[in-house]
């Protein structure tokens, strides 16, 4: 066999598939808390090859007795997604699609997609339905031997937790290369499909495809960057068709390679439109056999594999983005020299949920290798992005334990994997603010919470808490330095929350209620959580017994407060005898003494020996002051009588409390 059609031919010849699992992290967070996206959490490729990210700070090989009967290698192209909570949903090929037990999926064989395509296949959750998503799934293309196009398929999870294929083999476009890519829309709901023509026909054009509550299959065209065609009396020239089409994790810029011709492309695109400008392409055969590509979690950086056909010497290169001119001057991440079949090539690359850059690395016999190459530090430049050097030990890649890797890593759209270098946990006043870190290797932080008055509980640099002093915005500052280096610093807004406000006494810690009666107990409205000690649930609690009443609210901003009341009964008397001319202040008057907030309605009344009604009031802090029509009243006895009304409840309606007895005015 002629060496120089060595990969048109693996990628037609060769295949295969994998597993999972899910272990937690631990840090108490609430519903108001950020959560990072844990939908790229899983990965399953290779050969047996599995790897869990649901902790980022402990990556785990993931148990390879998971597959069912007819997996396959997946030699090139992969999908996987998880659930919000970072559990294994499925993954597919590109031609079959397993279920998280590793079973095919209900009608989930017999997809259009190629196993040996640079990329098989995409995942997307659907804008419209969150028991759906979309499967496309990517053929190459070859004139009469390959020409399934790209198809869609809906996953469907509302009936079986399993879930079922229930729309299959849908067109979305023929003549493609194997080439997708997905972005989120600026409505931060609906999805962008990008994808690629190949050949005379339309290897000059960009496909994009608004997915919302259904897919758009008229197609957005963008004739832009370099011709994606081939030779029919060149065989390699089918290899243009190879490659890696990326978005940067904020979705504003894409880059793909041209395999054969040696070109690597970046470009801008607008998330509100779809329009994808300003092309920067690097020279024909500059570059020899580019493959994998990916940006660093920042967007500063493009990491691009070469995979080449004759030449001995396989490159990662890192891009300087922000440079001038991008493309030129390219940093060489890591080389791989080869003399035989035995030695190792570079593959697909691909961004994680720790932020680190995954490399396929995979024997030029097709055989897979038994290690991922580890790009640690992607943000930063040269020889600093760290590649297979952790904690400066070099060789640090990662073991796949029982699997290996070939050419292709699972693809994603491309907010998944937008996560900030830092974020905090628990943001209401009084609490410890926990602070997490996306990345920790190669790394010495150091943190400035912008609040001198408050103050740090933990002192872990990798797992920070503080207490900040107040409500309030803070624009939290974390260093990123390692060995004396500083080489970012990340600042993420922090608002602390208010308590919210809750008072059930209105500014008392008594509550007194005549005996006999009962009383409403109110938390306040527009509380999204209510607890009382005795059980309640709601705003009110009504009460007819005395002690000690407590009441928990939660707010929409998850911050939780409590007020405590106690209820007693109300100690309500008369005097028998006033001096309005006396000294003393309080005895100047005759009126009801005791803890009148307990009275809901009053009734006072005096009359003289004759029965004549000389004093009427509806106010218990209004008393008698020995008057009649303006003159001092004569000294002697006098009658009174009250009625005390209590306040009402949802268990029991007012009661009224009848007094009557004698005073002596006294002068």
């Amino acid at each position: 066999m002629n060496n120089s059609y060595r990969f048109t031919i693996a990628i037609i010849i060769l295949f295969a598939l994998p597993v999972f699992v899910n272990n937690g992290n631990a840090q108490i967070a609430n519903d108001c808390d950020f959560k990072r996206n844990r939908f790229a959490d899983n990965w399953i490729f290779g050969d047996n090859a599995g790897v869990s990210f649901n902790d980022l700070s402990n990556p785990q090989i993931v148990d390879n007795n998971y597959f069912g009967p007819g997996t396959e290698r997946a030699w090139g192209g992969v999908s996987t997604i998880s659930d919000e909570d970072g559990n294994l949903l499925f993954y597919t090929n590109g031609m079959n699609i397993w279920n998280k037990s590793a079973y095919i999926m209900n009608n989930g064989s017999g997809l259009l997609g190629f196993n040996g395509a640079s990329m098989s296949s995409l995942i997307v959750p659907s804008p419209g339905n969150a028991k759906q998503y979309y499967v496309f799934s990517v053929d190459m293309y070859i004139p009469n031997t390959f020409t399934n196009g790209i198809n869609y398929n809906i996953v469907d999870f509302t009936e079986n937790a399993a879930g079922k294929v229930i729309h299959k083999n849908l067109p979305l476009m023929k003549e493609n290369a194997q080439k997708i890519c997905a972005i989120l829309h600026e409505n931060g709901k609906d999805y962008w499909i990008i994808t690629h023509g190949f050949g005379p026909n339309n290897g000059n054009l960009f496909y994009v495809n608004l997915l919302s509550d259904t897919i758009d299959v008229n197609s957005q065209s963008y004739s832009i960057g370099v011709n994606q065609t081939f030779d029919l009396f060149n065989t390699q020239t089918y290899n243009n068709g190879v490659g890696y089409l990326k978005a940067s994790p904020n979705g504003n810029k894409i880059a793909q390679v041209i395999y054969h011709d040696g070109v690597i492309e970046v470009f801008d695109f607008n998330r509100s439109s779809g329009v994808i400008s300003n092309a920067i392409s690097s020279t024909p055969g500059d570059f020899v056999g580019p493959y994998g590509v990916e940006f660093s979690p920042d967007g500063s950086k493009l990491y691009v594999s070469t995979t080449p056909l004759n030449n001995q010497i396989n490159y990662i290169y890192q891009f300087d983005l922000e440079q001038p001119d991008p493309l030129n001057n390219p940093y060489e991440v890591a080389v791989l020299t080869m003399s035989s079949a035995t030695d190792l090539l570079f593959g697909a690359l691909q961004l994680s949920s720790d932020g680190k850059i995954y490399v396929n690395k995979y024997y030029e016999g097709s055989e897979g290798y038994n290690n991922l190459g580890v790009i640690y530090n992607p943000d930063r430049p040269g020889i600093s992005c760290n590649y297979n050097s952790l904690e400066g030990i070099p060789d640090s890649e990662f073991n796949l334990g029982n699997g290996n890797s070939y050419f292709g890593l699972p693809t994603f759209p491309s907010n998944l994997l937008n996560t900030p270098p830092f974020w905090s946990i628990n943001r209401c006043l009084n609490d410890t603010t926990h602070f997490k870190i996306r990345n920790t290797s190669n790394l010495d932080p150091t943190w400035d919470f912008k609040d001198p008055q408050g103050t740090d509980i933990l002192t872990d640099p990798y797992n920070p808490g503080f207490v900040f002093s107040q409500a309030g915005t803070y624009s939290v500052e974390m260093t990123e330095s390692y060995n004396g280096v500083t080489y970012n610093i990340h600042t993420e807004d922090v608002v602390i929350n208010p308590l919210p406000a809750i008072d059930i006494g209105a500014g008392s810690d008594i509550i007194y209620i005549l005996p006999g009666s009962s009383i409403r107990l109110d938390a306040g409205d527009g509380f999204d959580i209510y607890s009382w000690n005795t059980g309640g649930t709601t705003q009110f609690l009504d009460v007819a017994d005395t002690g000690e009443y407590i009441a928990t609210v939660t707010d929409f901003n998850c911050c939780t407060n409590s007020d405590t009341v106690r209820i007693k009964y109300a100690s309500l008397s008369y005097p028998n005898a006033f001096t309005p001319e006396g000294i003393n202040i309080v005895n100047q008057t005759f009126k009801v003494i005791g803890n009148v907030g307990a009275i809901s309605k009053y009734q006072f009344r005096i009359f003289n020996r004759w029965g004549q009604m000389i004093f009427e009031t509806d106010d218990p802090l209004e008393g008698w002051d020995g008057t009649k029509d303006g003159s001092p009243a004569p000294i002697g006895t006098y009658v009174y009588s009250s009625v005390f009304t209590s306040f009402e409840s949802g268990i029991q309606s007012s009661i009224d409390i009848k007094n009557t007895g004698t005073v002596t005015l006294i002068r």
